[in-house]
């Protein structure tokens, strides 16, 4: 899932900025897939990718999220009904089989290499 959304935001040359930030990096050098809403608040979001941008090391590490630049990056890309989707969602726990995360790479391999 990482590899797809740092390619998926990264341009023709594999550039990518951090949506918190603006740091910009190749997409295979320092660049992280920071989730909005943090996947140990609940298994559920860990796979949406609405919850799923660029970050670099610092903000989705060291900023654990920077959170208070991601809102408004998800504000204005999504609005507030999916930030508040994601707040309900991530409080769930999906239970996933060994057949759904072989789906899940199957299906991201092939979004990979249409982004190729």
């Amino acid at each position: 899932m990482s590899e797809y959304i740092r390619l998926k935001y990264s341009d023709d040359n594999g550039y990518v900025s951090c949506v918190t930030c603006g740091t910009t990096k190749h997409y295979k050098d320092g660049i992280h897939a920071g989730h909005f809403e943090p996947k140990a608040k609940g298994n559920a979001v860990y796979f949406v990718e609405e919850n799923i941008h660029p970050q670099c090391y610092r903000c989705n590490m060291n900023l654990e999220g920077n959170r208070t630049q991601y809102y408004p990056f998800m504000l204005d890309m999504y609005g507030q009904e999916t930030i508040d989707w994601l707040a309900e969602l991530a409080k769930s726990e999906l239970k996933f089989t060994r057949s759904d995360h072989e789906e899940a790479i199957k299906d991201l391999k092939q979004k990979i290499k249409d982004l190729e």
